[in-house]
């Protein structure tokens, strides 16, 4: 148990408490506002934010957030003026045995559910590696993650706009020429050989799933790799050109390695798990990974405890 659990156990005793000695009736309606609210928010979010780029003229990815917040906040007052409309109709539950106990039930299922988007947010976007890290190796975070993934999709459709507009980046396209500030600078990492050979094993199983031979492991290009992992590091940035201006076909060449096709996928993560889900997930790199152009991978993985994998992979013919 580490402090992510105890931050999940407190949350959780928080809900319940509030919920305690309540009609049970209205602790219901209280659980059924949040899910209405949060279902209808994912699903017409698009519909406010279109209306509040038109008439503020604001970014996409801010309007998406407002749009989100704009349905969540309609749909709470409609209901609360619905329950408080109704309310002198519904028949009386205050003499159930034990009510004040039960009302604690839907509170903590409000509970879970405000948690899971929580984690779910803090293990898509890019979050301080620590942070990630620790919630992957809470035994209740890592649990409820498991279980609650397939929001990361609708989740990163209304956030990952502003998470990319105004944080770091996990992962750059290939071929991109942008370069993003870490915002700080580290020599404190190893190179994980077992990482890079796991990562080469998923990569080929994508491969065999699809019909198309396995890459073989080349030691030069894991050396292309493991140099710009380090050097990402070190001079704190995230980029396919260094500070220099230096790319891939530069670096290989300079440890004379020999391509007529080559390319190459950064993430950053703090599993690696995480790192290949993110790649496959992203239409670029998953074509990278799946290219027939290449037959040989390098894969090289900086690993900091403090800050998690700077992975690079390098692919040629």
């Amino acid at each position: 148990m580490n402090l992510v659990d105890i931050a999940i156990i407190i949350s959780l005793a928080v809900f319940a408490f509030a919920g305690f000695g309540k009609p049970l009736v209205f602790e219901l309606f209280e659980l059924l506002s949040f899910l209405l609210a949060f279902f209808f928010s994912l699903k017409f979010y698009n519909l406010a934010a279109g209306q509040l780029k038109s008439v503020f003229s604001l970014p996409h990815s801010f309007a998406n957030v407002l749009g989100f917040i704009a349905v969540w906040y309609l749909i709470e007052i409609i209901f609360f003026l619905w329950v408080r409309f109704f309310s002198r109709k519904l028949p009386s539950v205050e003499n159930l045995p034990g009510e004040k106990f039960l009302s604690v039930l839907p509170a903590l299922l409000r509970g879970f559910v405000f948690i899971s988007v929580v984690l779910v947010l803090i293990g898509t976007f890019p979050i301080q590696p620590k942070i990630k890290s620790e919630v992957n190796n809470s035994k209740i975070g890592s649990f409820i993650l498991a279980r609650t993934y397939q929001l990361e999709g609708p989740l990163k459709n209304v956030f990952g706009g502003v998470a990319q507009d105004t944080l770091t980046f996990l992962t750059v396209q290939p071929k991109a020429t942008e370069r993003v500030n870490l915002g700080f600078v580290n020599d404190r990492f190893n190179f994980d050989e077992k990482i890079e050979f796991a990562m080469i094993g998923l990569v080929n199983k994508e491969r065999v799933q699809e019909g198309l031979s396995p890459l073989s492991f080349d030691p030069a290009l894991r050396e292309v790799a493991r140099g710009h992992s380090a050097d990402m590091f070190k001079r704190g940035y995230f980029s396919h050109h260094s500070p220099g201006g230096n790319d891939l076909a530069f670096r290989a060449r300079a440890l004379d390695v020999s391509f007529l096709v080559i390319g190459e996928n950064l993430a950053f993560a703090p599993t690696l798990e995480l790192a290949h889900r993110g790649l496959m997930n992203s239409p670029g790199h998953r074509a990278n990974i799946l290219s027939e152009d290449y037959h040989l991978i390098g894969i090289g993985v900086a690993a900091s405890e403090d800050y998690g994998l700077m992975i690079t992979q390098v692919f040629k013919n």
